[in-house]
């Protein structure tokens, strides 16, 4: 059980608790630091039953729990199932808690309340496993309190953390000692007893609330969210399932994974263990989610500016004008004892960092934005032909510098996603089929932009560099035998043979020679590359697949999401609409109607209608699996715009996932776009409400 607001997350188990000593990573984290590791309820030593747990809002839990068969002694047993107990906690600060406990016997009864903490300070990367030889802080003895006790840690890293545990209840005599805190308790017939428990991470000189009202703060907090709602577009359809499941569910995950910055709202990647911005999780998020909000691209472009490379250094894969992959704020991090201050392990962050700021151009005209960015996009082009061309070849290559750090540097990071059509690992350094398509995108983008504003000399510089890209890559990365593109060139210019999703993202940014794109899209719906869920990560006909695996086999919503808006932009509407409906008919049957960060490629069989396999430790939330149904319906609708070209298009697909869809206040430069598509008489027919001043909207009728 997860939840998360802002820059605080909490993992316990289904009955609220954390169980002390736990190996499984439950605890409260904020700032890369678990400030709580252990919180156990128990009535009269036992541990209670669970009826029944909600986290519909991934800020707020309830846990409806009883009592097992107690034995008191004397003739007083309290039968099972008569004592109530209810847990409702949220996150905010920290981790607020209101315990209920009733009396449902007819007779009076005495209990002893007992609730139990430690808290450890440890760096998320020990939690999960990262051993330090450096010596760390040491939690200091427990310090108790007239209203509660406070664990403290002394960083090696200068930061002093505490986490201060206050109790606040009309009990007259609770006691207070070495981290437990005992109530005990006289209720008479169907008599409630209530105790709010606050649980607050402090650095440094930091201090607690001197009050705090339960019921106020969560009204607050459910009034952020309902502000969140009412700046995104809003989406309606008739399929009752779509809207009140995956649509739903998926506007609220982005809510929940975005931490607020003053650069703006950044989606962090994923929960629990990677719920920090990471570069491309955040870029390919913000674009999937420009039709539902754009704020969110413009404080990841911000951020992500704010943090861009200046210098060389290879223990952090750091060059001047990188984006970075992921950023970390912990005690092992401020130490510098992993590279992740931040990190800039990835290839294609760069590349995607100019991506996201043409499009979010196009969508809201923002040339102040432009202008802002102007020295960042500079150096990202500069890095994308110096420091990203590791050989003067021309494409873009990743090697891996450092021993701590990610040996694949695309979005296929673990260590055998990159293997010859023989099984063998593909040796270093590797330039990436998607790659080049994203600087592709980038230049040719970037120079459309650039002749719209009249700089005609940087226009046609960047065109004539894309369009020598698109040459030398149709080139260098097709494969005859296959009627397909190589997954990548390896270290010795070898093609890395392997049939893989990632072409698709080559038909998406654009690069792909018009004649081959239907060979492309062929094998991507075909029987080895597409399950019925979606298309694989790899072949079922390779050496290295594992429909089970992370990226041998498996199948990613936010890979899917671009491969279909590239089929789309290709004129192949009807394999873009079949991607797209498998996988939102995947997500509508998870159990909790959310799109995984992946899941198993196992087929469909639609004779039994099969479900998706879950893959074990996917993230869930996970951001750009979250942002993919957006993606997916912006390509279904045939959304495009173009606000400095005063051009909104609308070119629906027939779709069997509703029949009629309205869609009000979606953002175009300074104003909204309202409009309803309407396939119940047959055909498909659109009808504009409202267009901003100075936009036609093209659309059949």
């Amino acid at each position: 059980m997860i939840l998360k607001e802002n820059r605080v997350f909490a993992v316990s188990n289904a009955s609220g608790d954390m169980p002390i000593g736990n190996e499984y990573g439950f605890g409260l984290y904020h700032l890369d630091t678990r400030f709580l590791s252990g919180f156990q309820l128990t009535i009269n030593g036992c541990a209670p039953i669970l009826l029944s747990s909600s986290v519909d809002r991934a800020y707020v839990a309830t846990f409806q729990l009883v009592n097992p068969a107690l034995a008191i002694g004397g003739g007083t047993d309290i039968p099972r199932q008569t004592i109530s107990l209810r847990r409702t906690r949220f996150v905010h600060l920290g981790l607020h808690e209101r315990i209920g406990i009733q009396n449902c016997n007819r007779f009076p009864v005495e209990l002893t309340l007992e609730l139990d903490f430690a808290a450890d300070f440890r760096d998320i990367f020990a939690v999960r496993g990262y051993h330090s030889r450096d010596p760390l802080g040491e939690p200091e003895p427990v310090e108790t309190g007239d209203l509660g006790f406070r664990f403290r840690y002394d960083g090696k890293d200068g930061v002093d953390r505490a986490t201060e545990v206050i109790f606040r209840s009309q009990h007259p005599d609770p006691s207070y000692h070495d981290g437990r805190a005992v109530f005990p308790l006289r209720l008479a017939p169907h008599e409630t007893f209530v105790v709010q428990v606050d649980i607050l991470p402090l650095l440094n000189d930091e201090q607690p609330p001197l009050s705090f009202d339960f019921d106020s703060a969560l009204a607050r907090l459910e009034h952020s969210y309902q502000e969140w709602n009412q700046a995104c577009t809003q989406i309606n359809t008739d399929n009752e399932v779509l809207d009140a499941g995956l649509l739903w569910r998926s506007r609220e995950d982005i809510r929940i994974l975005c931490d607020d910055f003053p650069s703006g709202l950044y989606p962090t990647a994923g929960i629990p263990w990677y719920a920090v911005p990471f570069g491309r999780d955040g870029l390919i998020t913000s674009m999937q989610t420009l039709g539902l909000n754009p704020d969110l691209a413009r404080g990841t472009l911000r951020y992500l500016a704010r943090w861009q490379g200046t210098a060389v250094d290879l223990s952090r894969e750091e060059e001047p004008g990188k984006i970075f992959h992921e950023i970390r704020f912990g005690e092992l991090a401020n130490l510098h004892l992993i590279p992740h201050t931040p990190y800039y392990g990835s290839v294609d962050a760069t590349p995607l960092f100019l991506c996201l700021l043409v499009d979010l151009v196009d969508w809201t005209g923002d040339l102040d934005l432009l202008t802002e960015l102007t020295p960042n996009l500079l150096a990202a082009l500069q890095w994308c032909d110096r420091f990203g061309d590791l050989d003067g070849d021309g494409f873009v290559e990743y090697q891996q510098h450092s021993a701590i750090g990610v040996h694949n540097q695309g979005w296929k990071d673990s260590y055998d996603s990159l293997t010859h059509t023989d099984g063998e690992i593909a040796p270093l350094p590797a330039a990436l089929v998607e790659v080049q398509g994203y600087v592709y995108r980038a230049k040719s983008g970037l120079a459309r932009i650039f002749r719209s504003l009249g700089q005609q000399v940087t226009a046609d510089r960047l065109d004539a560099e894309a369009r020598e890209l698109r040459r030398r890559f149709n080139r260098a990365f097709w494969m005859p035998a296959e009627k397909f593109y190589a997954q990548a060139l390896d270290g010795e210019k070898r093609q890395v043979a392997a049939v893989s999703s990632n072409p698709g993202h080559s038909l998406w940014s654009g690069i792909i020679d018009r004649a081959r794109a239907g060979a492309v899209v062929r094998r991507l719906v075909g029987p080895d590359m597409f399950s019925g869920w979606g298309i694989r990560t790899l072949s079922s006909q390779a050496i290295s697949y594992n429909p089970m695996s992370y990226h041998n086999g498996s199948i990613w919503p936010h890979d899917n999401s671009l491969i279909a808006a590239g089929m789309r932009g290709y004129g192949y509407h009807a394999e873009a609409e079949l991607v797209a409906r498998s996988v939102i008919e995947a997500g509508m049957r998870f159990g909790d109607a959310r799109l995984p960060e992946l899941f198993c490629g196992f087929s469909r069989d639609r004779r039994f209608n099969s479900q998706p396999g879950e893959y074990l430790v996917s993230c869930n939330p996970q951001a750009w699996g979250s942002g993919a149904i957006f993606h997916f319906l912006t390509v279904i609708l045939g959304l495009k715009v173009d606000v400095l070209r005063g051009r909104v298009t609308i070119d629906p697909v027939e779709t069997p996932l509703y029949r009629r869809l309205h869609v009000s206040g979606l953002r175009v430069g300074d104003d909204t776009l309202d409009f309803t598509v309407d396939r119940r008489r047959g055909g498909v027919r659109v009808a504009v409400d409202r267009c901003p001043a100075g936009i036609t909207a093209e659309h059949p009728s």
